[in-house]
């Protein structure tokens, strides 16, 4: 008994004394203190999920802004040959843009290539006279987040913005906007 006081009177003692008692007054508060609408089946914290690899980000030296995007780690898995998502909206903004002349079975034929069958059912009482836009005057600047890419395309009196998704092995419009300069 003697040599158990002895090593309490020690620092080492002393600081085990304390991380018990810490660790005491923790475990009460949190039975005493917990939310009643949550299980309480963290004793020991919060579930993390596991890391997952990822390639290295060429903006890490500009810190961490705290955003986080799940589907930015996941790479899209296209078929070989298929075209990337920069060309997919090239194409489809070139093909969308109003042409003097021209059928909407015309028009239509020309985006089915590029677009969603959703689109192409959203498209189908177009009138091509409508676009607001006759010519392109930019290359497209393309936002990708893994499967899912956003692309602008800079036209005369605004801009197209086409959202595309990795479909069935192939980049695909699913949706289109029009914003106004």
């Amino acid at each position: 008994m003697r040599t158990v006081l002895r090593l309490l009177g020690t620092r080492y003692g002393i600081a085990m004394v304390l991380i018990v008692v810490v660790l005491v007054v923790v475990g009460f508060g949190r039975t005493v203190f917990t939310e009643g609408d949550q299980p309480n089946n963290d004793a020991l914290g919060p579930t993390v999920a596991p890391a997952t690899a990822a390639s290295p980000d060429p903006f890490s030296s500009l810190g961490d802004d705290g955003f986080q995007d799940d589907q930015a780690s996941v790479a899209p898995s296209l078929s070989k040959g298929a075209a990337d998502a920069n060309a997919v909206a090239t194409r489809f903004g070139k093909a969308w843009i109003r042409k003097a002349g021209i059928t909407g079975e015309q028009w239509r034929a020309g985006l089915k290539p590029d677009a969603s069958s959703e689109l192409m059912e959203d498209l189908a009482d177009t009138d091509p006279n409508d676009v607001p836009t006759a010519t392109i005057t930019g290359p497209v600047v393309l936002e990708s987040f893994g499967q899912v890419a956003t692309a602008k395309v800079p036209a005369d009196g605004g801009t197209i913005v086409l959202q595309l998704e990795a479909l069935n092995g192939r980049w695909q419009v699913t949706s289109l906007d029009w914003e106004v300069a």
